[in-house]
């Protein structure tokens, strides 16, 4: 009975994008622009010495809670390794944004997001392997 309970565990995981990760080292900051009427405009920079799994990378703090529809604008960049990075849009479904590598940092222009569990921009998925010294910059604002 134990294996099927952890079969299926593992099986509603895959199912519904469990993201699970670690960062090491990790720093953010982060400024808010604009009020309650007007929206939001939040910009972020941070960085961490690794990061491994699928984490997700939220914008302003722990009582900031994003509602509505953004445009991102966001440069990734890592100096080992390869992710995928992706987000949410307005229906709930996740999408890619591409892959981050050493070669090809990513940038981000004017992409529409719906932020995801309240402040979650966006997701990088190092998948089994682990990146190192990621950095990004990124703006979000209300469309």
């Amino acid at each position: 009975m134990r294996r099927w309970s952890l079969v299926l565990g593992l099986c509603a995981a895959l199912l519904f994008g469990y993201e699970g990760g670690t960062l090491s080292d990790y720093s953010q900051s982060c400024t808010s622009t604009g009020g309650f009427l007007s929206g939001r405009t939040i910009t972020c920079s941070g960085q961490a010495q690794s990061l491994s799994g699928s984490v997700r990378i939220e914008f302003g703090d722990d009582e900031d809670e994003l509602s509505g529809t953004y445009r991102l604008a966001a440069e990734i960049s890592v100096d080992r390794g390869e992710a995928r990075v992706y987000s949410y849009d307005a229906d709930g479904e996740r999408f890619p944004l591409d892959t981050v590598s050493v070669r090809a940092p990513l940038r981000v222009e004017e992409v529409v997001i719906e932020p995801f569990n309240d402040s979650s921009v966006f997701f990088i998925n190092a998948g089994e392997g682990e990146i190192e010294d990621l950095r990004y910059e990124g703006r979000i604002e209300p469309v």
